[in-house]
């Protein structure tokens, strides 16, 4: 990546910052994940100073006005901000400078403690792309305070970044300060490190961007190829950096906003990933960025780079919500194949009706321990001869019993696969549709996306009555449904269960615990209010997403709870009935079947 600040912009802050010695901290707040604002007032000043430590746009700049923030959960950035504020707030700003002409500058700061003692620390703000950080440093000890990104030695292993450690300068490797090379050993340096091109002389000096390459080859009006010319850039440039010879310039869109700034004016802008046009070519191809003069630099550099970690954050939310869609939408089209397999299945229902028909027919013919039944149809024209296979370890009553379950199993759902491929399909389509919005949404249409996403995904059931661990729903003939919302819960569902009440679980899979309440014993549950009642205990299951699921329902008196295993049970007597996992609001309820 790109470096989007570089020794020469950072250079022109400290020049600023400078200006404000004198003036104390009043105030120091966390804006942003990785981002402090400290209030410098007094003297005459009232500024905000910006010390950032992203990941991709760290930097330090500052503003006139307070920065704005949004709400954000950032543990590091808030704990470091409180550090600062226990030491630093009433401290006087009494210095600011840029170590080597590198990326690394020092505030240095005098708190005066309860008992009248005058105390030094020292504000390190290392710019160094994902390795940036924030240190403060208790200057008498040279021992670190806090930092913002604290670093063990099994992560770091040249210096440890942690309170009570000494602090050691990020490691410098060959590159050194360009405004402190003599004619000599530049001459040197250029020998032993060929330049075969002005990019190269980056690798050997603190902070060369190619904007500042670009800059220094305008001022002498010639290639940085060779040491002569170099060493003659470098000498303007040690004078600018010097006298404070800076003219913040600011380049702005036809809209306003800002695409790059630079302390002095550039005939040829160095392209950008962030200006440069779309590779669609049915998209006119923007105007080019206009400069404008500004009076200040460090301002117009943070609002910049929060900028771009502001849309940072946009189009990675925009990534996120269109993964998660993927999924669902993925999770839907499995389900619907599924759903569509077993609507064929279900096209042999009959079959096996009329296989457990024969069975009951021919069971005095077919001997015990067969693994097959051979027998004739005699209700087909002509007769046909059928196969029919013999469950393992089953006598042939309990085979034809096996083969009417499965018809009835398979008449069930055939009765209700096709409302669930339907709704799948829907599914699917809305999920597609609703990508394609967040593909082309704004910043405050994204957040309204996401929510309506995460609404659409996790349906909250709008007729539920919340009853401490409990939710109370009424389904058909105005039966009374309790729902355990946990583990407590559902193991004090059965203990408040009444003998004759239903108890709902779903087949092989962890879910809650659902009890229909009865009115009187021995009574007739209508059919309705039992479907109901297994379609809300699939839907608090973890098989909620599923086309259909089985739910097992037995008498309470029948069911008793596992010793030591909280919240799980045993049960006997229970019948299973298939169903679509459905919430309350899909089950249509009238008001007069509400509680």
């Amino acid at each position: 990546m790109a470096m989007l600040v570089d020794s020469f912009m950072l250079a022109a802050v400290v020049h600023e910052l400078r200006a404000f010695q004198g003036a104390a901290v009043r105030r120091i707040r966390p804006v942003a994940p990785f981002q402090i604002a400290l209030l410098l007032q007094g003297r005459g000043v009232k500024v905000w100073v910006i010390l950032s430590a992203h990941t991709r746009y760290a930097h330090v700049g500052w503003c006139p006005e307070a920065p704005q923030t949004e709400p954000f959960e950032h543990p590091e950035t808030v704990r470091f901000a409180e550090a600062l504020s226990r030491h630093l707030e009433g401290a006087k700003l009494v210095g600011a400078e840029q170590v080597d002409f590198d990326r690394l500058l020092l505030l240095r700061f005098v708190a005066i403690t309860p008992l009248g003692e005058r105390k030094r620390f020292a504000l390190w703000a290392e710019i160094m792309g994902k390795h940036s950080n924030l240190v403060l440093v208790d200057e008498e000890s040279q021992l670190i305070v806090d930092a913002l990104k604290r670093l063990p030695s099994s992560v770091n292993r040249y210096r440890e970044v942690l309170p009570n450690r000494p602090y050691l300068r990020p490691p410098m490797g060959e590159r050194r300060n360009p405004l402190a090379v003599t004619p000599d050993e530049l001459s040197q340096l250029a020998t032993l490190h060929p330049i075969a091109e002005p990019r190269d002389w980056a690798k050997l000096f603190f902070g060369m961007s190619e904007a500042l390459l670009t800059l220094m080859a305008e001022q002498i009006g010639e290639p940085l190829n060779n040491p002569d010319a170099f060493g003659r850039a470098l000498q303007w440039l040690r004078k600018t950096v010097q006298q404070g010879k800076f003219a913040p310039t600011v380049w702005r869109d036809e809209s306003g906003v800002i695409v790059w700034c630079y302390p002095l004016p550039l005939e040829n802008l160095p392209q950008r990933h962030d200006t440069m046009p779309s590779p669609d070519a049915s998209v006119p191809r923007p105007s080019p960025p206009v400069p404008f003069r500004s009076t200040h630099f460090g301002p117009p550099l943070s609002e910049w780079l929060n900028l771009l970690a502001h849309q940072e954050t946009i189009e990675q939310r925009r990534q996120s919500l269109l993964g998660e869609l993927r999924r669902q939408l993925e999770g839907v089209e499995q389900q619907l194949k599924a759903v569509r397999q077993r609507w064929q299945e279900t096209q042999d229902a009959d079959r096996y009706r009329r296989w457990g028909e024969l069975l009951l027919t021919f069971a005095h013919e077919i001997p015990d321990g067969a693994t097959e039944a051979i027998v004739t149809d005699y209700g087909t024209n002509p007769p046909q001869t059928v196969h029919i296979p013999l469950p393992e370890g089953k006598t042939v009553m309990d085979a034809a019993q096996h083969y009417f379950a499965l018809y009835r199993k398979l008449k069930n759902a055939a009765n209700a696969l096709p409302s669930v491929m339907e709704r799948l399909r829907r599914r699917a389509d809305e999920l597609r549709q609703l990508m394609e919005r967040v593909q082309n949404a704004d910043e405050s249409e994204l957040l309204k996306l996401r929510e309506e996403a995460r609404a659409q995904a996790t349906p909250s059931p709008p007729s539920a009555q919340r009853d401490g661990e409990f939710l109370r729903y009424v389904v058909a003939g105005g039966y009374e449904v309790w729902v355990g919302r946990n583990a407590d819960a559902n193991a004090k569902l059965l203990r408040l269960a009444r003998p004759d009440d239903l108890w709902f679980h779903v087949k092989g899979a962890p879910g809650s615990h659902a009890l229909l309440r009865v009115r009187q014993r021995n009574e007739q549950v209508p059919p309705d209010a039992i479907r109901e009642a297994a379609q809300l205990a699939a839907y608090h299951s973890r098989r909620r997403t599923s086309a259909w699921v089985e739910v097992d329902y037995t008498k309470a008196k029948y069911v008793r709870p596992v010793k030591g295993q909280k919240g799980l049970a045993l049960y006997t007597h229970f019948k299973t009935v298939a169903v679509e996992p459905k919430g309350p609001d899909e089950i249509a309820m009238t008001g007069e079947r509400r509680r």
